[in-house]
């Protein structure tokens, strides 16, 4: 096997302003700017171009030519997550698959010959900003027709990474926001796990701009111990009452919030095992020290939130039945939460109610007061949390009778009752040990606090690009999680 196979071409667009759309096959879906700005040097290369490769007219018919395209589930910024990654550098050093990684002229400078180092297209890569780098994909097969291609956008100026530095081709697709994929027969009847080539040859499902059924055997088989899917919010507050039925809320853990930030941060970063946030001026601040395996549960629990649009962590049944995030899935942050979920009721006698749920309320980081003798700033936060009690009423729905409200301060690592509310709050202040169900659920605020900064990651807010290669394959396993209590 050639090693043109086998290897990532990376390299410079030198002027994508310069072409005009042609030969585009799906010229009524939405625009794509960078697609349409480079199709004439496509189509001298002998591709087409597709702004959706999902769409019928696309899916439906055999690529005649190879096709260089975008798909839907996968739009800018949505940077691979640890399976993709896993998955594809498997693919790659097994010679399976190959790659393109290209920015526009005005992300990278105009030393042209400085490309051919890698090191220095790598930094380049990552000053630019994620919707700027360009990852494509393409099978084994079609290794010529890719170097046709990459002359045609990149004039030959690249570089070669062997197999074997499989590490420099995963930094690369760790962090692009933009993955494209060069559909060809041999691409489709690629019987490897890559999301990329899994998403070929699939058509938008009828009035949706995806290809992913949600009700699919493998997605209600995932689903099966996940908790009920919910949002938070629609279990109401103290001025407004809850719109969920109480069947479908047996209680437990639900975290939500986003981070507000004290100023603004622009970027994340894991380096030397600490994570630390940099503001627009690019000055850095350490977060306080974490279990990274903590960090990595937490950070895939916020990933997962986000692609089912539920905030419920954990809910244990009135048999005893665990049912636990499928991101938090045999991890020791797994079993805090529901060591968690067991403690209201340890600490609270004589309340007439069935359920208890710990919610967050509000995380905010801010950047804390530092003696002349640190040697770094460092950024805290404080969460807000709530331990609700909950009762169905006439209409099966959830009413919280009581709630007790906290408040955790990482830079004193302590939680501090603040108030209770709640029709039968009154009945907590001579039947609830507040301080030990303050400290018996603190580490929830803890975790709430990482998920939340970790929601600013995967909504775009904070580019996390420095170190993500690295985090992303940190390994978060502990213990495991038992189907019953």
């Amino acid at each position: 096997m050639h090693n043109n196979r086998l290897v990532i071409a990376v390299g410079l667009l030198l002027s994508l302003t310069a072409f005009a759309r042609a030969d585009v096959l799906d010229t009524d879906s939405p625009a794509h700017p960078l697609l349409e700005s480079i199709s004439t040097a496509l189509h001298a290369a002998g591709f087409d171009v597709a702004y959706n490769l999902n769409v019928p007219k696309v899916a439906n018919t055999q690529p005649t030519r190879p096709r260089l395209g975008a798909l839907p589930d996968l739009p800018p910024q949505t940077l691979p997550l640890t399976p993709e990654l896993l998955e594809w550098e498997a693919a790659f050093s097994s010679g399976e698959l190959g790659a393109l990684a290209y920015l526009p002229l005005d992300a990278a400078a105009s030393d042209i010959s400085a490309a051919l180092d890698f090191a220095w297209f790598h930094e380049a890569w990552l000053n630019a900003s994620p919707q700027q780098r360009v990852f494509i994909s393409w099978h084994s097969a079609d290794a010529q027709s890719v170097s046709v291609l990459q002359e045609a956008l990149l004039h030959g100026h690249a570089i070669a990474i062997r197999p074997e530095q499989v590490d420099q081709a995963g930094r690369l697709y760790a962090t692009a926001g933009q993955r494209w994929v060069v559909d060809t027969e041999a691409a489709r009847d690629y019987a490897g796990q890559v999301t990329e080539f899994l998403l070929l040859g699939e058509q938008l499902r009828r009035n949706s701009t995806s290809v992913l059924n949600p009700e699919s055997r493998e997605a209600r088989r995932l689903a099966a111990r996940e908790p009920e899917v919910f949002l938070k919010e629609s279990l109401g507050d103290e001025f407004e009452a809850s719109t969920i039925p109480e069947i479908i809320v047996p209680g437990g853990i639900a975290f939500g919030e986003d981070a507000v930030f004290e100023r603004q941060f622009t970027h994340l970063s894991f380096e030397g095992d600490r994570l630390w946030l940099q503001d627009a001026e690019g000055q850095r601040f350490g977060l306080p020290v974490e279990d990274v395996r903590t960090w990595k549960a937490d950070f895939d629990f916020a990933a997962r939130s986000q692609a089912i649009a539920s905030d419920a962590v954990v809910d244990i049944d009135e048999r005893s039945r665990v049912r636990l995030s499928s991101a938090l899935a045999d991890t020791d942050t797994g079993a805090e939460l529901i060591r968690i979920d067991t403690q209201p009721f340890q600490y609270v006698q004589r309340l007439d109610v069935r359920k208890s749920v710990i919610i967050d309320t509000d995380v905010s980081f801010f950047v804390s007061e530092t003696s002349e003798a640190a040697t770094e700033s460092v950024t805290e936060f404080i969460t807000e949390y709530e331990v609700r009690f909950l009762q169905a009423d006439s209409m099966r729905i959830a009413r919280t009778q009581a709630a007790v409200v906290y408040r955790y301060k990482s830079q004193v690592q302590a939680v501090q009752y603040v108030d209770i509310w709640g029709p039968d709050g009154f009945r907590l202040e001579e039947r609830t040990d507040f301080d030990g169900l303050g400290n018996s659920t603190a580490n929830a605020a803890r975790h709430a606090a990482w998920i939340a900064l970790f929601r600013g990651v995967i909504n775009g807010s904070l580019d996390f690009s420095r170190g993500r290669y690295e985090f992303m394959k940190l390994e978060k396993a502990g213990r495991s999680t038992p189907s019953r209590l």
